[in-house]
């Protein structure tokens, strides 16, 4: 060959060697495009990579179920019937005959109220009853007695009458046959005459009687009804001087003591019936559908839970903009009335397919997740019903699908994946997309 030649040979060599070369001493690659060669040297870790580009990512199930949240409240134990017993009649305390905490009967005798003016009241009133009936048995008696003589006696003027009148016949049939002088005849009319006039008057006080009876005997009476009131009421004062449990329950508080004076309606006694334990607590309006009649919650005191049952809710809110709640405690005799106790109680946010909430992703307003499929990720626009806990509930989506989380930063809609097979890592993750609390 000659030396010229081998120059040329060799310039083309080097021109050749130098088109297989990336800028800064690398090859080219095969299948490498143009744009690729003239890319820059360096690393970008802001740029999405492209999407020939396999990403390790995780996965969980998409299961329908329903989140809840559990809430809690402070209640105040309060009982249905606790009543401030006051006194119905003034006096000094005579005796305390229940301690506080004593259980009571209903009308059981709590506190005693001196009661000497009040039994001295009644003996009077009872003996003013006593001289009234006297007093009408006696003009019951005498009007009777007066009756029976005034009415012999009218019958006594009736039989002397029909004895003068049938004289008084005879002699006037005497008189005209000449049998008798005109003064025997003058007698027998006189006779007559007397017989009438004692009838008249015999009837006459008769009938004075019977009036004097129909005034006294009633007027009588009415004093007699007039004392047996006044005995009533004297029993009716002697009976308040002792204050009673008006229903059976736990004597909470005394608020007298012996020799101390208690004013008509001041309050001696506090009465509580454990057998009423209710809780009192405010909940937000969007709790309050979980609490209607009958729900049933937990309510916690001194490491004690107890079961109680709504009995009251207006589902309206007040002023504070918080809906009151009333619950009966079942078995809370021993929970002190005026307590502070904690209710704990759930409440359904919404149902759907359940998710981790680091799966959602929010663009534009949107609400979209990562669907693995065919190794490839699907962005698919989902409706959030409800999150907690770090799960949320939505729709979109079909129960079994697989759902990227955590989303990685380059992810895109169409980017190739690779799920990630680690048993640790899927058990986990589908733990965070099960059931909720």
């Amino acid at each position: 060959m000659r030396p010229g030649h081998a120059v040329l040979l060799s310039a083309a060599l080097g021109l050749g060697l130098s088109g297989c070369t990336r800028p800064g001493g690398s090859a080219q690659q095969p299948g490498e495009t143009p744009a690729a060669r003239s890319a820059p040297a360096g690393n970008d870790l802001d740029a999405a990579p492209a999407k020939s580009t396999t990403l390790d990512v995780g996965v969980v199930t998409a299961r329908q179920g329903t989140l809840n949240v559990q809430r809690s409240a402070s209640a105040i134990i309060q009982a249905q019937r606790d009543s401030h017993v006051a006194a119905q009649s003034g006096g000094n305390v005579q005796a305390v005959l229940a301690d506080e905490g004593e259980r009571v009967g209903q009308g059981a005798v709590v506190v005693q109220l001196d009661d000497t003016q009040q039994r001295q009241a009644l003996e009077n009133a009872r003996l003013q009853l006593q001289q009234a009936q006297i007093t009408l048995d006696q003009t019951r008696s005498t009007t009777s007695q007066a009756t029976g003589a005034l009415q012999a006696s009218v019958t006594s003027a009736q039989a002397s009458l029909s004895q003068a009148q049938q004289g008084a016949q005879s002699a006037e049939s005497l008189y005209r046959l000449g049998g008798i002088s005109l003064s025997d005849l003058q007698a027998a009319r006189a006779t007559l005459a007397q017989a009438q006039s004692a009838l008249a008057q015999a009837r006459n006080s008769l009938e004075q009687n019977g009036r004097s009876a129909q005034s006294s005997v009633p007027l009588q009476l009415s004093q007699l009804q007039s004392a047996q009131a006044s005995v009533r009421q004297a029993e009716e004062n002697l009976a308040r001087t002792a204050v009673r449990a008006p229903f059976a329950g736990t004597v909470a508080s005394i608020d007298v003591e012996v020799g101390e004076f208690a004013a008509q309606g001041s309050p001696v006694f506090r009465l509580v019936d454990p057998g009423s334990i209710r809780v009192k607590f405010s909940v937000p309006s969007a709790d309050a559908g979980a609490l209607n009649e009958g729900s049933t919650l937990n309510l916690g005191y001194g490491g004690r839970n107890y079961v109680a049952t709504v009995v009251g809710s207006p589902g309206i809110a007040g002023e504070n903009r918080l809906v009151p709640i009333t619950a009966r405690v079942q078995g809370g005799e021993t929970l002190p009335v005026g307590g502070a106790a904690q209710a704990r109680y759930r409440n359904t946010l919404g149902s759907g397919l359940l998710i981790p909430s680091p799966a959602v992703q929010t663009d534009g307003g949107e609400n979209s997740v990562y669907v693995a499929a065919g190794g490839v990720a699907q962005r698919t626009p989902v409706t959030v019903v409800a999150e907690s806990g770090g799960q949320v509930a939505v729709r979109g989506l079909s129960a079994g699908q697989q759902v990227i989380t955590p989303v990685p930063a380059s992810l895109q809609d169409g980017t190739r994946i690779r799920i990630d097979p680690s048993p640790t890592g899927s058990a986990a993750r589908d733990r965070a997309a099960g059931s909720s609390p």
